[in-house]
């Protein structure tokens, strides 16, 4: 037993002697209790110093693991799409097919509507601000949409130039329902590429008949998309290399009660043509009698493929294709929230708005629902940002049920900022200045231009924090600093230990 320890402290002696680690050498050497002591003592604050250092990293890089910088270089507008347009008209119907401000004084005047004026003034109701509804009816019937279809106005657009080309105007443009009734879209993908088969369309709205080649948020346009492929491609920067077209509206069709701030006009929304338009969310407005221009300047954000790695709650973004949508092709933040805000209807109410996602088996709100829906969406919001308090940093979490949504961001998005100006467009004096003063239309005219300020723009990177050989250096560089371990000195004292073994 004497003869171990004896080895021990032989070769303990001989390691503190050549050893790298700071402070060692005084152990061995031929000194009082009280420098030894005080060698260990500042040995082991220097230890703690470098654990409580290493500590704080780790929980850095664990609370934190990805970071959103800036690319380096800029990216051309030619590898994103056009956004996608939609416009919808502040006028609901036309008057010479359905008058709503006759039939709401006749209601205000206690005056009786027949059964059909009744039910068209419901429908109608959907769409108008919802302070006007007196309905009774809980749901609708697949005619409301036919109804609609029916009673709404022309939707005259013209002098459609697409990159100093003249387009067809009735071609590009296709009708689809929003909260806003019916609105027309330009760019956007057809709805078989955005809807699951199980969704109910009405007849041929949102159908373009032409279909993505070869693009995805993703990664964008394949090499041999070429120049002209679906959906359009952002090319070039400038008014000229733009979008611009002209809007029409009779003067007789305006209705100044449908909407109670009484607005005449349109509301537009520029977007990915991915993704479902919203109205009551994001839009910008082209008076009557205006000229309008919309600067586009894109905001984009990509991931690393690095950070696929990392689950879904610590990266703060999904994929692609790691998120399923019930109703949904395509999985966006947008159609998400659409998604969601019809699941919560659907269990609040028995039924869906009529401008959301369904199936064949769900009924639609009537006006007598309509409070019922706006308690629905109040209790999703409301649950959804006590979710995102109390859970957000809680990554191990699983539940997937309707108190939560889950509708992270994509890893990889594109979003349109919109710069507009206007000016009055005195259309008028065009044909007093050529004397045709008598044949002026009772009409109001529009017209917006929409097109990318720049040639490039600076996206954003999701990256990690820390990479493995970060981590390391860091790990490393800690270590060194405070005791000046390095792994050499790891393998030294493994080392000793092994000669220890032997000589015992």
């Amino acid at each position: 037993m004497r003869k171990i320890v004896k080895n021990i402290k032989k070769y303990f002696k001989e390691y503190c002697n050549s050893t790298s680690i700071h402070g060692f050498r005084y152990f061995a050497e031929e000194r009082t209790y009280f420098e030894k002591l005080w060698w260990l003592i500042v040995f082991i604050i220097s230890l703690g110093v470098c654990v409580l250092s290493i500590y704080m990293v780790y929980r850095k890089w664990d609370d934190s693991p990805v970071i959103v910088s800036f690319a380096n270089t800029g990216t051309p507008i030619y590898k994103i799409p056009f956004p996608a347009i939609t416009i919808c008209p502040e006028t609901k119907s036309a008057r010479n097919k359905f008058n709503f401000t006759d039939l709401l004084l006749k209601k205000i005047n206690d005056k009786n509507l027949t059964d059909s004026e009744s039910v068209q003034f419901d429908y109608m109701s959907l769409i108008c601000d919802e302070y006007l509804n007196e309905s009774s009816t809980f749901t609708v019937s697949e005619q409301f949409y036919d109804f609609v279809d029916e009673v709404k106005p022309m939707f005259n657009v013209s002098n459609c130039i697409y990159r100093g080309k003249k387009l067809t105007c009735d071609k590009i443009f296709k009708p689809i329902f929003t909260e806003e009734g019916v609105c027309y879209t330009f760019n956007m993908l057809d709805r078989s590429e955005i809807f699951k088969e199980n969704v109910v369309h009405y007849r041929d709205y949102q159908q373009f008949l032409r279909y993505s080649t070869n693009w995805s948020i993703e990664h964008g346009y394949a090499e041999e998309a070429g120049l002209l492929p679906y959906p359009r491609r952002a090319l070039l920067a400038g008014a000229k290399n733009g979008f611009t077209f002209e809007l029409m509206v009779f003067e007789e069709d305006l209705d100044y009660v449908c909407k109670a701030d009484a607005l005449q006009g349109y509301k537009v929304l520029v977007h990915l043509p991915t993704t479902f338009p919203t109205p009551s969310q994001e839009y910008f407005r082209v008076p009557l009698d205006q000229k309008v221009i919309a600067a586009i300047q894109p905001s984009m954000i990509t991931t690393s493929e690095s950070v696929r790695a990392y689950n879904q709650e610590r990266r703060r973004c999904y994929f692609q294709t790691e998120r399923n949508l019930q109703y949904f092709r395509i999985y966006n933040t947008v159609n998400c929230d659409i998604e969601c805000l019809a699941n919560y209807t659907l269990d609040w109410c028995g039924c869906v708005n009529f401008f959301m996602p369904r199936d064949n088996t769900t009924d639609i709100c009537g006006g007598a629902s309509l409070e019922c829906t706006k308690e629905a969406e109040r209790y999703m919001q409301t649950k959804n940002l006590k979710w995102k308090i109390n859970n957000r940093n809680k990554s191990k979490r699983k539940s997937k049920s309707l108190e939560d949504c889950d509708c992270l961001p994509l890893c990889t998005d594109l979003v349109y900022d919109a710069e507009t100006s206007q000016t009055d467009w005195d259309w008028k004096q065009w044909y007093t200045a050529l004397g045709f003063e008598k044949l002026i239309p009772k009409t109001h005219h529009s017209s917006l231009t929409i097109y990318f300020k720049a040639d490039d723009f600076i996206t954003s990177e999701r990256n990690e924090f820390y990479g493995p050989t970060d981590f390391l250096a860091n790990f490393g560089g800690l270590v060194g600093l405070f005791t000046g371990v390095s792994v050499l000195s790891v393998l030294e004292i493994l080392y000793i230990f092994r000669i220890c073994e032997t000589s015992v």
